[in-house]
């Protein structure tokens, strides 16, 4: 999370938002119903396809997503002019909605409501042969994040009905393909203030939802010389503040994060990485009081291997390995060392959700309604 909001930092993304001065603090009032879908699209084409006077591949099935696409490599390509890479293809999509960034400001009454979609869409079409491309593809969306000095009373509602969704999907022939790196994060509802959090609620109702998919689909998989790696991170309803008092947390939606490779020719790519992380209700705090966390959603995290032989997943894939972490209602006390911190914590936590892991093997942790103090 923190390298996700590094990341926005450095990009100078600032709330434009109606901002008014109160008697002891800004007043700030965001509301997003729109939409912020980014794609990229490319196909790789190498020079045998027009050596042997081939057609580009085919992309029938993209065309409710894309009005056009580019073609990376040599010879014409279809809609936008050719882009040559010598041996990498970087696709990235960020989209960000209701942030406001400004250390040392005092925030008095916070409203940040988003109701619309967001969606990061990557998509390669690999060629058969004629390369040896490093590809990697990023989307996150970053939806409600206040990072001040202090902040009175906040409500943050993501949805209902908002969507958080990445999707990563490469496909095609192995020939023209090095490595993989795909990566999906989704991050909402987030304060961090210096201080304190005073008061206040963040909502993640039903029919709201973070969605992750990563998916690799290779005709000669077990001739990939290097890695697949897939990772996904879902992150809803996080406070992170010296002093949380009377805040509200409700958490109803979904978080999914689906890795998948699919060896159409039935072999064990040279090494498979598949992880996958929802955290929903997190708190770190000094001091923690009338703290409430309902969570009646559910998190799932799926990493699939198809096409490679039941032989090979029962004796054990190499260089195949996967993790998943889901976690809903977490209290983390920390201590600052001054008379403060061994102020009495009054929180009131409540789970009843579907924690949900789909892999053959692997390390899984599932946590809810947990505490971690040091005194």
């Amino acid at each position: 999370m923190q390298r996700t909001l590094t990341a926005l930092a450095l990009l100078g993304l600032t709330t434009t938002a109606a901002v008014a001065e109160g008697p002891e603090g800004i007043i700030l009032n965001q509301i997003a119903t729109g939409d912020q879908i980014g794609t990229n699209i490319a196909v790789v084409q190498g020079s045998s396809y027009i050596l042997n006077g081939d057609d580009a591949p085919d992309m029938d099935g993209y065309s409710e997503l894309f009005d056009e696409f580019v073609t990376v490599g040599e010879g014409s390509g279809v809609g936008l002019p050719p882009v040559i890479s010598a041996d990498q293809v970087d696709q990235s999509v960020l989209n960000a909605v209701n942030i406001l960034l400004s250390s040392g400001t005092v925030v008095s009454q916070a409203n940040q409501t988003f109701l619309g979609e967001q969606r990061a869409i990557n998509i390669m079409e690999a060629s058969e042969e004629g390369g040896s491309l490093a590809v990697s593809q990023t989307g996150e969306n970053l939806a409600n994040i206040i990072i001040v000095e202090q902040v009175d009373n906040v409500r943050q509602a993501f949805g209902p009905g908002a969507i958080q969704q990445v999707i990563n999907e490469i496909g095609g022939g192995t020939g023209s393909l090095r490595g993989i790196s795909q990566i999906g994060r989704n991050t909402a509802n987030i304060v961090i203030a210096d201080v304190s959090i005073g008061s206040g609620e963040q909502l993640f109702p039903d029919e709201t939802s973070q969605e992750i998919e990563n998916t690799v689909n290779l005709d000669q998989a077990g001739s990939l010389p290097g890695r697949i790696v897939q990772s996904g991170t879902n992150i809803g309803n996080v406070l992170i503040a010296d002093e949380v008092y009377n805040v509200a947390r409700v958490f109803s939606g979904d978080q999914i994060v689906r890795n998948t490779v699919n060896a159409a020719d039935g072999r064990t790519p040279y090494g498979v990485s598949q992880s996958g992380l929802n955290i929903a209700n997190f708190v770190s705090a000094n001091i923690v009081n009338g703290l409430t966390q309902v969570s009646d959603g559910r998190q799932v995290v799926e990493n699939n291997l198809e096409g490679v032989t039941l032989a090979d997943l029962e004796n054990g894939v190499p260089g195949y390995t996967h993790s998943s972490t889901n976690i809903v209602n977490l209290l983390d006390i920390r201590n600052d060392g001054s008379s403060r911190s061994g102020d009495p914590i009054v929180a009131t936590q409540r789970a009843d959700q579907e924690q949900r892991v789909q892999a053959s093997d692997g390390i899984h942790t599932q946590v809810g309604n947990a505490a971690t103090i040091e005194r």
